[in-house]
């Protein structure tokens, strides 16, 4: 079979991800804290390379594509104010660490926090908001939460029958970073886990308390990617269709007349 053949429909598959992925990127375009994702594309002779074998492909045009994942981009999103004192937008290169199930780290910037039953700051899903001192716990006479921009939680207690409101510090919120966040394996596009590497205190950040950062998306921006993904699947498909067709003439030849 020709190898043009093989390089159309690798070509339309790759295309079919890509757009499944900006799907999935505009599906999400709302979502608090969701990082965009891209596609990554290799070809069969790189992964032939990367192997050590080698069989004439590169340079020839036959080899064809690969989808090779996709790749998250960690770059600040639109905030949104909320007036929500628990809705907590990061900005600046950074993440909040959570403990997910089974004790399990992971980085987020998705922030609509709540208060579970037993005080608890937690996520949507029940999953702990660490602080400094392990998860931060919310007393219940506490009349206000107060969050500043480097992550200090403090209360304001007191004030009951005309008298004094007193502000206490609880906690001062884990914020984190990595040296390489594309490295981390992503549970979804808004948790993250950092695998091996180390994660350090973040020094360049801003908590803004009252506000939600949204994903990282332009749905303009993907919108007319899909269009651009759509021809090249186009394109491919006319390929392989003249490819089959050329390969029909040529048995037709081979076969001579009837």
């Amino acid at each position: 079979m020709p190898k043009g053949i093989y390089a159309a429909a690798s070509a339309m598959v790759v295309e079919t991800r890509t757009q499944d992925l900006i799907a999935r990127n505009l599906a999400n375009s709302q979502t608090d804290g969701y990082r965009r994702q891209t596609a990554v594309r290799t070809s069969f002779a790189e992964v032939l390379k990367h192997q050590g074998r080698s069989g004439g492909l590169d340079g020839d045009g036959g080899a064809g594509v690969l989808d090779a994942g996709g790749f998250y981009h960690f770059n600040d999103g639109q905030t949104d104010p909320t007036g929500a004192p628990l809705d907590l937008a990061l900005h600046g290169d950074a993440f909040y660490r959570v403990r997910a199930a089974e004790g399990k780290d992971l980085l987020t910037r998705a922030a609509h926090f709540t208060v579970d039953p037993e005080g608890k700051l937690v996520t949507p899903q029940g999953w702990p908001v660490e602080g400094q001192g392990g998860p931060i716990v919310i007393p219940k006479n506490a009349n206000k939460v107060i969050v500043d921009h480097t992550g200090r939680v403090s209360i304001e207690v007191g004030g009951g029958d005309g008298g004094k409101v007193e502000q206490v510090i609880l906690d001062q919120l884990r914020i984190v970073t990595v040296e390489h966040p594309e490295r981390m394996r992503a549970e979804n596009g808004q948790y993250f886990a950092p695998g091996d590497q180390a994660q350090t205190d973040s020094a360049t950040y801003e908590v803004r308390q009252g506000q939600l950062e949204r994903a990282n998306i332009d749905p303009i921006h993907e919108m007319v990617d899909m269009i651009a993904v759509q021809r090249r699947y186009d394109a491919a498909q006319r390929a392989l269709r003249e490819q089959a067709n050329l390969g029909g003439n040529l048995s037709d030849l081979l076969r001579g007349p009837a």
